[in-house]
């Protein structure tokens, strides 16, 4: 084949998302750090399915038709930082096919190279061993290829691809401690790889439903009795499955549990996504999840609103506030847990974004809310840095002044929005807003998900695992045990009078006023203040000002 029309080009597409979620597992699996995140072959795979459902509802008649739906689509799809640039890849590529009415190997050569200009444009700081890398490899690669045959051309532009994924390795520190290559790269390669096996007739089987059958899967009335389709992988393949089935069976529907390998997969549609994993966690640690917002899917492919007419169960994004007229600034946080939520509510937030590690919310959770909004301006806290560049790609998608702030943790969020009420109209509200974000640390402690080696440590699946600034500190046995090196951090302490903490959905309030106690006495001279958060898979964070 020496020229691809659009309909092979969207059968290429749909071709490279399977192969995405067939290696979805394993691309998860390369993260460097031993904890719960925002994993990179989901955020990838839910980017382009997103780009794929958006040609399945426009039906593009041409190629300019579909390279700017399945550019469009992976721009509001877009989860985590793998997925901004993966979008920023696609948009790149669509730029360059937008005018040709059929695609040679030089028009996909054209769109590689556009795409990894867009791509390093998209990230403020570039840093090569990442996807970025690869991408621009494989375009360098193919600029000096001769092949018309696109199964030629193509398997000769991964075959530099996959050599440029192993040498990442050794091109960022954390890689080669872990001994992983980059988890983007992967993706990416793996994604072409889908197309190649198109492009030969060879089946491409996903480990997911078709589009079309998970749209009637998860597509039903506008107001569902369930919202939330929650998938939970646990550390355990001896759950009491009786017990957990008649348990969360009270809580939702279509439950299926299924046990193999040491671990277990759960997946059941609920209103309580939260209280399911803190549930679960009685029995053993939770290695992944993933929760989706069914009812804001329905409305979507049925054209309506993101919260269907008399529903019982919670918006993925909260607008109190937002029809007042008079709302001159709006505050847009986004919440790890139903604590957070309350307390952004009363400080002042009048959009909440449901997300957090793990959990890392679409460009469209903020773009839309955004939109329904009647505020003069906005300022964004994402509060978590695998999530600031899907803000930033919302900020840049509305016209609006929308201003997205470095906030890496939602206790950032919490010191901006006190000191944001008392900030007025002749003010320079940004100022003080970043001024509270940088003189506020952060903390956090989860549990290890696998052996690793981190910065020097050693880490066993099952540790508690302490960060600071989003950077390991120490160990412990337990979440008491690994606050314990709090102290040796680089926290500055001279200057601070307050620590803040809050209890996360897996941790009891027994252990959590202990803990209280012990820091209390920890730190003598300074005010320790609980609170809970409910946010899921760590047990405590914490804020030190």
């Amino acid at each position: 084949m020496k020229e691809i029309g659009y309909s092979e080009l969207e059968a290429l597409f749909t071709a490279a998302l399977a192969s995405l979620e067939s290696r979805k597992a394993f691309i998860n699996s390369l993260n460097v750090f031993p904890v719960p995140d925002g994993d990179t072959g989901t955020n990838m795979s839910l980017t382009l399915r997103t780009a794929l459902e958006e040609v399945q509802k426009s039906q593009p008649k041409s190629m300019k038709e579909l390279v700017s739906t399945l550019s469009a689509g992976s721009l509001i799809g877009a989860r985590g930082n793998s997925g901004v640039i993966l979008s920023q890849i696609i948009r790149g590529m669509a730029t360059a096919a937008d005018s040709k009415p059929v695609l040679t190997t030089t028009d996909f050569t054209q769109m590689l190279t556009k795409a990894t200009e867009v791509a390093y444009k998209a990230v403020v700081t570039p840093v090569e061993g990442t996807i970025l890398t690869v991408v621009r490899r494989m375009a360098e690669s193919a600029a000096g290829l001769q092949q018309e045959d696109y199964t030629d051309y193509l398997a000769e532009v991964i075959r530099t691809g996959r050599q440029a994924v192993k040498e990442t390795t050794g091109q960022l520190p954390a890689l080669a401690e872990a001994h992983v290559v980059d988890a983007g790269a992967e993706g990416l390669v793996t994604l072409l790889e889908g197309m190649l096996m198109s492009l030969r007739g060879e089946t491409v089987v996903s480990e997911k439903l078709t589009l079309k059958d998970e749209s009637k899967e998860h597509v039903g009335p506008q107001d569902l009795t369930y919202r939330y389709d929650t998938v939970i992988l646990v550390a355990s393949d001896t759950l009491p499955e009786t017990e957990v089935r008649a348990k969360l069976t009270e809580r939702g529907d279509s439950l299926v549990m299924a046990s193999a390998g040491g671990l277990t997969k759960i997946h059941v549609h609920t209103n309580e996504p939260y209280d399911t994993i803190q549930y679960l966690m009685k029995f053993a640690p939770i290695r992944e999840g993933h929760i989706e917002d069914m009812q804001y899917q329905a409305n979507e492919y049925a054209g309506g609103p993101a919260s269907g007419t008399g529903s019982s169960s919670k918006p993925l994004a909260s607008t109190e506030g937002c029809a007042d007229d008079n709302v001159q600034r709006a505050y847009v946080v986004v919440s790890p847990g139903p604590g957070f939520d309350e307390i952004f509510r009363k400080l002042g937030a009048q959009i909440i974004v449901a997300g957090g590690d793990t959990m890392n919310p679409p460009t469209e959770a903020f773009v839309d809310p955004i939109k329904a909004c009647n505020a003069k301006s906005f300022i964004v806290f994402p509060n978590n840095k695998n999530i600031i560049m899907a803000a930033q790609q919302a900020a840049d998608l509305i016209d609006k002044d929308v201003q997205v702030l470095n906030a890496r943790h939602p206790v950032q969020a919490i010191s901006a929005l006190v000191q944001l009420a008392s900030c007025g109209p002749d003010d320079d509200c940004m100022a003080v807003a970043n001024q509270a974000i940088d003189a506020t640390d952060f903390f956090a402690v989860t549990c290890a998900t696998k052996n690793a080696t981190v910065c020097g440590m050693l880490v066993h699946e099952g540790d508690y695992m302490l960060f600071v600034d989003d950077k390991f500190v120490g160990l412990g046995q337990s979440v008491e045990g690994a606050l314990v090196h709090l102290s040796e951090s680089p926290i500055s302490w001279d200057d601070k009078s307050l620590v803040s903490v809050y209890r996360g959905a897996d941790f009891a309030e027994a252990p959590f006023d202990a803990l209280v106690a012990t820091l209390t006495r920890q730190f003598p001279d300074l005010e320790i203040q609980p609170y809970y958060g409910g946010q899921a898979f760590y047990g405590v964070v914490g804020s030190v000002e």
